[in-house]
């Protein structure tokens, strides 16, 4: 990482919150995954909501409540931990276990400089909204959301298929009253569809792809030294596959927003300057998107990339308010999408 900004940020003595909110499933680790690797493993903690919950998976069965029920979580005391952490102080962290779906704990927690939280809660009371200075807000369809959890809960954790299923019906109302309308609070809304382009003729196997539409709160700065270049003769000399990428502005509950929608799979060559440029500001070897799909970058990862840009502006204002400005002048990143 750059030395300045990474000395910045471990010498500013706060720490940085970014939270990612959205339904069990929906795709937030994935998503904060490119965060974590432009950061670097030592300048970032994560720890999940679901630490948080009041009610174990038995006493949530025999009072028939689901944990997206505010009523099942101790929000007050993650918001009490959040400005503790954010001072730099250590707390005594519950930890909830999937396995058996008990509660244990506590145990003692101190965050490295940036801290990633997820979570089905985390902008429910204006006491957690003051505690986060970066929000993102992760939707994917319902075809996309239940596909993903099915995947994630059967595979990864070894629950009965069936259970899954019922426990997706039964979280939905949940869902829509208590955590879906939390997206009006993100600077960032990820919406993840199908997508719409057609499937490759030749395709043994079909792909999964998605069209991701990213929502930014536009924010209000001066023009930055880092841009967002993307490389159109690419498109001739490096592109097998159909893509799509269209842009607008617009009104989302009330805010101002560049909206930006992509769809299928772009060649690496493409991004590859900014994904490298952001890297350099970091100090990072290792690039934000994963290289195991080949020489593409998918619409996902491409929202990766642009949540990092997002990032390193943020960054820079919150070294800047501590009074420890910690990059070139060329690390103060622009929204402008």
């Amino acid at each position: 990482m750059n030395p300045g900004l990474a000395e910045g940020l471990r010498s500013s003595g706060r720490v940085f919150v970014v939270a990612v909110a959205g339904d069990s499933g929906s795709g937030k680790t994935t998503l904060s995954w490119g965060i974590r690797r432009l950061l670097g493993e030592d300048l970032v903690s994560t720890f999940s909501m679901d630490d948080y919950h009041s009610l174990d998976r038995e006493e949530r069965r025999v009072r028939g409540i689901t944990p997206l029920n505010p009523e099942a979580n101790r929000l007050d005391l993650l918001a009490h931990h959040l400005g503790a952490l954010r001072r730099g102080e250590e707390i005594d962290k519950p930890v909830y276990d999937h396995t058996d779906g008990t509660i244990k704990g506590p145990v003692p927690f101190r965050s490295a400089p940036v801290l990633i939280i997820e979570g089905l809660h985390p902008f429910f009371t204006p006491e957690l909204r003051r505690e986060i200075d970066l929000s993102i807000f992760v939707d994917p369809s319902r075809s996309v959301k239940r596909r993903w959890k099915i995947k994630r809960d059967c595979i990864d954790r070894n629950y009965d298929r069936e259970a899954v299923k019922r426990e997706i019906l039964e979280r939905e109302a949940d869902y829509k009253i208590y955590v879906d309308v939390q997206k009006i609070y993100a600077e960032a809304v990820v919406k993840i569809e199908e997508s719409r382009l057609p499937a490759p003729l030749m395709a043994e196997t079909p792909k999964e792809m998605y069209s991701v539409r990213l929502i930014q709160e536009v924010m209000e700065a001066d023009r930055s030294e880092v841009e967002l270049k993307v490389d159109l003769s690419a498109i001739y000399r490096d592109a097998e596959e159909e893509f799509s990428i269209a842009y607008q502005r617009d009104d989302y509950y009330g805010k101002r927003v560049s909206v930006l929608t992509i769809d299928g799979e772009l060649h690496i060559s493409m991004i590859a300057g900014l994904e490298e440029k952001l890297c350099r500001i970091m100090g990072s070897e290792t690039p934000i998107c994963d290289r195991s799909a080949g020489g593409v970058v998918t619409s996902t990862g491409m929202v990766q990339i642009l949540l990092c840009w997002r990032l390193l502006e943020k960054l820079e204002r919150h070294l800047s308010r501590s009074g420890l400005s910690g990059g070139d002048d060329d690390a103060e990143v622009e929204e402008g999408v």
